[in-house]
């Protein structure tokens, strides 16, 4: 059975609307669409004011660290079956759109005004039902 969702059009629609968060959080000054948003794979990945891990456990020890000022933000759609490291994490939720699961992982630093509430909304506005 075909999906009804066109997922890459889905991820251009999410990167859309991660753009227009832009005037009301600093973070975001570095984002843009066409250089975070990768339809071929699935992913939009961004990082501002990050830095190497820091001896941490986990999935955050794998990834860019905020820093104070800083965000990492991570989102792809894949196979329910992927046994790619980031997607076999235990303790970290996933949404679902259609037949895909969706990542969400985010970093924020202490100086940071939160996003994530931001980036949820912009997800269940495109189709995703988050865990």
């Amino acid at each position: 059975m075909a999906s009804k969702h066109d997922y890459p059009q889905v991820l251009r629609a999410v990167a859309q609307g991660i753009a227009h968060l832009k005037r009301d959080f600093a973070q975001l000054d570095e984002f843009h669409p066409s250089n975070h948003a990768d339809p071929k794979t699935l992913q939009i990945v961004y990082g501002f004011h990050t830095h190497r891990p820091q001896g941490r456990a986990g999935w955050t020890s794998g990834v860019p660290n905020p820093d104070d000022d800083g965000v990492w933000f991570y989102i792809d759609f894949h196979d329910p079956s992927s046994m790619a490291q980031i997607h076999t994490q235990p303790v970290v939720p996933k949404g679902v759109l259609g037949e895909k699961r969706v990542m969400f992982l985010i970093l924020e630093g202490p100086e940071t005004k939160s996003l994530g509430g931001s980036l949820r909304d912009v997800l269940r506005k495109n189709g995703v039902k988050l865990g």
